[in-house]
């Protein structure tokens, strides 16, 4: 009779286990799928034609504050009229965790219209984080 009463307890146990393992990696997962999907978004965001580029900006700006890596990343080596829709992006992101990058671009673009923009949309969103 102890002898049943520990395998069950070992069975439990062990589904236990499985079903805190299970819910961990569908966490993990759901992040995966996030940083995938904002790593296609901000790509495609640069190379879209202009007639898809508000549908390729609306799914940037869907995932929020996730997307900035990605658009710190993907914004050095994009050209100018990609850099510019990035910032589009961040601007209607509205995240503050975008300032030091603009604050960066403000200074070193390539670009004097992306270091105009970079440098407008960092006061604006300093401003913003200050309320």
């Amino acid at each position: 009779m102890e002898a049943g009463r520990y395998a069950a307890g070992v069975r439990a146990e062990r589904l236990l286990l499985a079903l805190v393992a299970a819910i961990l990696l569908g966490g993990c997962a759901k992040d995966l799928e996030r940083e995938q999907r904002s790593r296609i978004a901000v790509r495609s965001l640069v190379a879209a034609p202009d007639h898809a580029v508000e549908g390729e900006l609306n799914k940037v700006v869907a995932l929020g504050h996730y997307a900035l890596m990605d658009i710190e990343q993907v914004m050095h080596a994009a050209p100018v009229v990609g850099r510019l829709r990035l910032l589009r992006a961040m601007e209607r992101i509205g995240s503050p965790e975008a300032i030091p990058l603009l604050r960066f671009l403000a200074l070193r673009d390539t670009d004097d219209a992306v270091r105009r923009r970079a440098a407008q949309l960092a006061r604006t969103l300093q401003r913003i984080a200050k309320k």
